[in-house]
Formats: structure tokens, C-alpha cells, sequence
């Protein structure tokens, strides 16, 4: 795929995001980079960085950097562990995570469900992932990819987020879709747009986000 097919589908993310942002809604920018690396006994590791703009684009709001270690059990399951360190206004906020991954292949579509619990002391008015009502929240992710088309992997995945410990609900929902696209053998481009509603009604606005990352994998 030429990178003039691929900007073509990447516009269509950009254009929706201005268009259905309003006065109280927020668009954000979401941008990383990643290193993935084939550790010892089969233990794979990553670290990501990311940087945050809000405020429809125009405040930089965060920088945030991921630890993930997995490692997979057999074809259908793999074991994840996550830990999360935020840097927003001068302050530092700490979250861990700990998951299962399940998934099914079929031709050139995989199904895969992760069920995750996250745990997070502080909590950051800017971020959905953490709330000042609940410290730990109930993840299951579900998720659909497709990699019909050479170099192009297609993925879209729906996140419910139930607090659980105060009164067991959903109090916040995440929606995805994007592509990852091979720039290189061992580098990917994957664009994609989430839609954070105001699910609940206690949030102060609907977030779209359009992020980019820039990932490297190393065997």
C-alpha cells in the first residue's frame, strides 16, 4: 500500500474528530512511541511513551510512560502485567494493571478478550482511566483485528469500566478504531480514533481522540 492510499485513510479519522467535537466535548491528541523486546524464557517486554494534548488540541496535558510484561501461556492465552507512571502539572500518579488474554483466530480475523483489573491511589481529573471516586476498576476489552490486506492490520475493540470498589457499575465506556500499518520489518505506524462517551452523565464532556504511534519491535 502506497503512503498516499495510506493518508487517505487516515483523513477520514481526522475530519470525523473536528467535526463532532463541541462546545462540551473535547478533542485530544494522543501521541507515542514504543519499544517491544523478546526477553529471556519467553517474557516479552514493552515501554511506551506518550504525550497528551486536550482542550480541543491547543494544552499539552501529560506525559505518560508504560511497562508491560507478558508472556504467553499457549496459542489461546497470554498473561499481562502493566504499570503506568503519569507526570501531568508537576505531579506524579502511579497506576498497575494486571490482565488475561484470550483470543480465537479464523482466516485472517483474530477475536480477543482481555479482562484487566487496574488499581490507581491518585487520581487525575484529566484522565477516564482513574476517577477520584474509585481506585479499582474492572476492564474487560473485547476485541476484532483483520490483516486481509497485506502490511495493514485493521482492529476495533469496545472497553467497558466498572468500578468495584464503590457500588459495582460501569462508569465509563471506550471505543476504538484504527490500523497498523508496516512501515519496516520491525516498525509499524498504527493511526487510530477513540470515542470516550459521557456515559454516565457525570463526566464534563464526551472526549474524541486521535492518537498516533510510532512502534518498534525487536525479536
Amino acid at each position: 500500500m502506497s503512503f498516499k492510499k495510506l493518508i487517505l485513510l487516515v483523513l477520514p479519522l481526522v475530519l470525523s474528530t473536528f467535526l463532532m467535537a463541541q462546545s462540551k466535548n473535547d478533542t485530544q491528541l494522543w501521541l507515542g512511541v514504543s519499544v517491544k523486546k523478546k526477553l529471556y524464557k519467553g517474557f516479552v517486554g514493552t515501554f511506551q511513551y506518550r504525550a497528551r494534548k486536550t482542550d480541543n488540541i491547543s494544552t499539552f496535558k501529560g506525559s505518560y510512560y508504560y511497562f508491560t510484561l507478558e508472556k504467553k501461556l499457549n496459542k489461546t492465552f497470554t498473561i499481562e502485567t502493566n504499570y503506568r507512571l503519569a507526570v501531568i502539572d508537576n505531579s506524579l500518579y502511579h497506576r498497575y494493571a494486571l490482565g488475561i488474554e484470550a483470543q480465537v483466530k479464523a482466516n485472517h480475523n483474530k477475536l480477543i478478550f482481555r479482562p484487566m483489573v487496574q488499581y490507581q491511589k491518585q487520581a487525575s481529573s484529566n484522565d477516564i482511566e482513574t476517577s477520584y471516586n474509585s481506585k479499582t476498576y474492572f476492564r474487560p476489552r473485547l476485541m476484532w483485528k483483520n490483516d486481509f490486506i497485506s502490511k495493514l492490520e485493521f482492529y476495533a475493540y469496545l472497553e467497558p469500566f466498572y468500578k468495584i470498589d464503590n457500588n459495582i457499575n460501569v462508569n465509563w465506556w471506550q471505543n476504538s478504531i484504527g490500523f497498523k500499518y508496516d512501515l519496516s520489518k520491525n516498525v509499524k505506524l498504527n493511526p487510530y480514533f477513540i470515542w470516550q462517551p459521557d456515559f454516565t452523565h457525570k463526566s464534563p464532556a464526551t472526549n474524541y481522540i486521535l492518537g498516533f504511534d510510532l512502534e518498534f519491535n525487536f525479536k
